[in-house]
C-alpha cells in the first residue's frame, strides 16, 4: 500500500512537471515567435534606414555640385572670408538681416549699427557686430 501511494505520488508530480514543461514550451513558443517578428522589424527598419541615409548622401552630393557652381562665381576673398565663418560658427558663415535682426545670433541691430547698414554700399559685406557672421541684406531689412 505504501508502495501504491509512493507511484500515485510520483505520477501526480509527474504529471505537475508536464504542465510546467508544457507551459514552458508555449512560453517559449510565444517568446520566439515575437522575437522573430522583431527581427523581421528591425530588419525593415535598417533597410528603411539604409536607404534613406542613401537618399540623403546623394542629396547632399548634387547639393556639394550646385554649391560649386555657385562659388565658382563669387570673389575668391568672400569665400574665404565665409568658409573662415563657418568653420567659426558652427556650421552657419552667412546670415539673413530681417527686421533689424541678424538670424545668425537672433539679435537685433543697435540704430547705430543699422544706420551703417543703411549707408553701406550696396556690394559691401557686411559683419554682425555680435556674431560677426556675413550679413545678408533682406528686402524687410527694416530699415
Amino acid at each position: 500500500m505504501s508502495l501504491e501511494r509512493r507511484i500515485s505520488s510520483l505520477e501526480d508530480t509527474e504529471l505537475e512537471v508536464m504542465e510546467q514543461l508544457e507551459s514552458a514550451q508555449r512560453s517559449l513558443a510565444e517568446v520566439t515567435a515575437e522575437t522573430d517578428e522583431m527581427a523581421a522589424r528591425a530588419g525593415e527598419l535598417q533597410s528603411a534606414l539604409d536607404q534613406a541615409v542613401s537618399d540623403l548622401d546623394a542629396q547632399a552630393r548634387v547639393a556639394l555640385g550646385e554649391r560649386e557652381l555657385l562659388v565658382s562665381d563669387l570673389p575668391e576673398p568672400l569665400v574665404t572670408l565665409y568658409e573662415r565663418m563657418r568653420s567659426q560658427a558652427d556650421g552657419v558663415g552667412a546670415a539673413a538681416l530681417r527686421r533689424r535682426r541678424c538670424e545668425g545670433c537672433r539679435l537685433e541691430l543697435t540704430a547705430s549699427d543699422m544706420a551703417d547698414t543703411a549707408a553701406a554700399a550696396p556690394d559691401e559685406v557686411l559683419r554682425c557686430p555680435e556674431c560677426n557672421r556675413i550679413l545678408v541684406r533682406m528686402s524687410d531689412i527694416g530699415v
